[in-house]
């Protein structure tokens, strides 16, 4: 059953990657490729470095110098390799996500009585497989998949108790994203006595990473076009998030301020996430994902995918989330008109920026929607177990 499973996710990635047509619209659509994970763009990035021009001259390539070396080093196999990787990369992401369920359903933990079975790892991995969301990421060759994979491993590895592959993994997420270093207090939690030699760890990896970097390319100017990019968002390319169409209207002189403050609120919430559930912290490196996918420079739904699939693990507060349907639609909403009003704007001309910064907002409202439902789910069901005499109760404050 695993087995065809698992199969069936593979082959559908690799029969999608059979029309050339899909996979190069696919790979321009602004939802599921941005500056920073284009396929399209790494490729030029390494037909650049191949021929002896600086990759990061042109304000073209920004992803990172580590990336550009595994894709130099495999554009020199047979074409097929690049959809088997990706195919692959996938179905690693969904067996791992079912050995964290697994984990996960091992560990002692309070249950209410009314909870008497768990969902099957098998259907966490199944509903990642067959997420559209999470095929169009892979189909498109968005690089995201590689922080996807390197996030899911730094958490399985946590779950383990192994600190060191977590913290290489964690390190590998934040070197190829940035945002990725959000989770790390999170994954702190996870080791008890061992925090400082994780955090040196960490440190190390990083260290290691930005060396191999400079040795690979010749010159720190990758940090420029990469991390420079992220943060000060000097392309302002569409794309499914909350920066772009703010920074277009932007007056030059708000431009330092309130990109700070833009940057500033994507952290802001790891610190009291980490503090209050402190004792799930799984739950909330799930939470600090759906943040992510919200409110880093440059999302895409590939972000939105990883989240997506980490939420089904906590099935246990499901049936404490109260709109469901609303949120559904919102996502359902967003994914039929995006492209609808994109082309409106981009091709037929009878639409402007508004009319997709909209769309892009009614999304963001759902994931933003979906993160207070989990939130608050957890604690109502927190509370139903420390006060089970008050379960089905309103809770008034006092």
């Amino acid at each position: 059953m695993l087995k065809l499973l698992y199969g069936t996710g593979f082959l559908i990635r690799i029969a999608l990657f059979n029309f050339p047509s899909v996979i190069d619209t696919l790979s321009q659509r602004v939802e599921l490729s941005t500056p920073v994970t284009s396929f399209k763009r790494l490729t030029e990035g390494v037909f650049l470095y191949n021929n002896n021009i600086p990759p990061y001259d042109g304000g073209v390539f920004h992803q990172s110098p580590l990336l550009l070396c595994l894709f130099s080093f495999i554009t020199t196999f047979a074409p097929f390799i690049v959809p088997v990787l990706y195919a692959t990369i996938d179905v690693i992401i969904a067996y791992a996500l079912s050995i964290i369920t697994t984990i996960k359903q091992q560990q002692p933990e309070p249950k209410l009585s009314i909870e008497k079975t768990s969902i099957s790892p098998s259907t966490v991995a199944a509903l990642y497989l067959f997420n559209p969301f999470t095929i169009l990421n892979c189909v498109s060759k968005s690089t995201l998949i590689f922080t996807n994979l390197s996030i899911i491993l730094a958490v399985l590895s946590a779950l383990r108790g192994n600190m060191k592959p977590s913290m290489f993994w964690a390190s590998v997420s934040a070197y190829l994203s940035f945002y990725p270093a959000m989770l790390l207090p999170a994954l702190l939690l996870f080791f008890n006595n061992k925090k400082t030699a994780a955090v040196g760890s960490f440190t190390g990896w990083m260290i290691i990473l930005f060396g191999l970097s400079r040795l690979f390319i010749g010159s720190w100017d990758f940090i420029r076009s990469t991390y420079g990019t992220i943060l000060f968002l000097t392309d302002l390319t569409p794309n499914v998030g909350l920066f772009w169409y703010f920074f277009i209207e932007m007056f030059d002189q708000f431009r330092s301020f309130f990109m700070m403050v833009f940057q500033f609120h994507a952290f802001i919430f790891t610190v009291p996430i980490c503090i209050k559930f402190q004792h799930k912290p799984l739950f909330a490196i799930t939470f600090l994902c759906g943040i992510m996918a919200i409110f880093k420079s440059y999302p895409s739904i590939g972000d939105a995918s990883l989240y997506l699939a980490l939420v089904p693990i906590h099935d246990e507060i499901l049936k404490y989330c109260r709109h469901k349907f609303l949120i559904f639609n919102l996502f359902a909403y967003a994914s039929v008109l995006s492209p609808i009003f994109w082309h409106l704007w981009i091709y037929a001309g009878s639409g402007n920026a508004n009319f997709f910064y909209a769309i892009t907002l009614v999304y963001n409202l759902g994931q933003v929607y979906l993160l207070i439902e989990l939130a608050w789910a957890m604690l109502r069901r927190d509370f139903d177990i420390e006060h089970p005499e008050d379960i089905g109760k309103p809770v008034i404050q006092k």
